[in-house]
């Protein structure tokens, strides 16, 4: 199986989402619930573009050594600093007719065999939580759970229950609480206020990623809430219309953080060369949604696996053509940025 054949296979399982050539937004704008970016598509899309926009500068005068991209993030060793985003609901939102049970089972085996951490999602329904923490449970809390910003009642029992698995981190994506669909739901569902966020924190002895911060001002709430990493996200534009690019705020916000926590992101990140400008402009780590999602319904842990080990292989081969040998060696001087 190649990753041609992937992806074959999971345009052939998927009633809703198209599974175009380029995963850019276009085709799926305002498909939520759906593949989509929400009202135009244009945050989702945008996600896409702006990283088109930056370009890396080839450097073949230097030793002929092996590149290493491997590093250590939340106490686990990995292969590159790659994660699979969360993502819940695939019958729903790619109108897969593989299960869910079985996807969460593919991307965490696929995750854990390729040497990368996944991340799990949340839902109003229970089975969103459950079926996640199931898997989890058969990985030896392999993975980091990430609970939607549910009334702190709620959340804290949620909080609760992932941690009796002892996982690698726990996140709560804080920008889902402007998914409409939610919002719908009888389950309560609120923005989180500083306080909100420290008792949440004094729960949790695992560290805590906060999930959808687009500004210096939210990146500020979220280390004066003791954040042990923040992850820079627009929800792959599912939350808010007209909105910026995350990778046009990635290098304000990280200036500003100045290593006093962990700065991921995510948005549009479709290959390794993607994960190379993230990283040039000052991430830790990258999270990739969409794709993974394609590659555990068209080729179960092999495809999971097999896409891994694609973003490495690109990864390592933009180090190579830009004289890095390892990831302390991408600087913003490695890329140029158009915008």
């Amino acid at each position: 199986m190649n990753y041609v054949e992937i992806k074959a296979a999971a345009k052939e399982k998927m009633s809703v989402c198209k599974m175009c050539r380029t995963c850019n937004g276009e085709t799926c704008r305002g498909w939520t619930p759906g593949p989509g970016g929400k009202g135009s598509g244009s945050s989702f899309v945008r996600n896409v573009s702006k990283l088109r926009e930056i370009t890396l500068n080839m450097r073949t005068l230097h030793a002929d050594v092996d590149v290493d991209c491997g590093v250590t993030l939340f106490n686990t060793t990995l292969k590159a600093p790659i994660f699979a985003a969360p993502i819940a609901n695939v019958p729903v939102n790619y109108g897969s007719s593989v299960s869910e049970a079985d996807y969460l089972e593919a991307l965490a085996k696929g995750c854990k065999d390729a040497g990368v951490l996944p991340f799990f999602g949340d839902g109003a329904a229970k089975e969103f939580f459950d079926l996640p923490l199931e898997t989890m449970g058969r990985y030896g809390g392999y993975g980091i759970p990430t609970i939607k910003p549910w009334v702190n009642e709620i959340a804290i029992e949620k909080i609760k229950r992932a941690l009796a698995l002892n996982p690698v981190a726990i996140a709560m994506d804080v920008d889902a609480a402007g998914l409409v669909s939610l919002k719908k739901t009888p389950t309560p569902i609120a923005f989180k206020t500083l306080e909100d966020l420290k008792i949440i924190k004094e729960q949790i002895h695992v560290p805590f990623i906060i999930k959808g911060i687009m500004t210096v001002e939210d990146a500020e709430i979220a280390l004066l809430a003791g954040a042990d990493a923040i992850l820079v996200s627009n929800h792959g534009g599912r939350v808010m219309d007209e909105g910026i690019s995350t990778i046009e705020v990635l290098e304000e916000i990280v200036n500003f953080v100045a290593k006093r926590c962990l700065v991921l992101t995510d948005g549009g990140y479709r290959s390794g060369y993607d994960v190379f400008k993230a990283l040039a402009l000052g991430a830790d780590g990258v999270l990739i949604g969409r794709p993974y999602s394609h590659a555990a319904i068209g080729g179960g842990s092999e495809g999971v696996s097999l896409y891994t080990r694609q973003l490495i292989g690109e990864l390592e081969d933009a180090m190579r053509m830009t004289g890095c040998t390892t990831l302390g060696d991408i600087r913003r001087k490695t890329v140029n940025v158009r915008f």
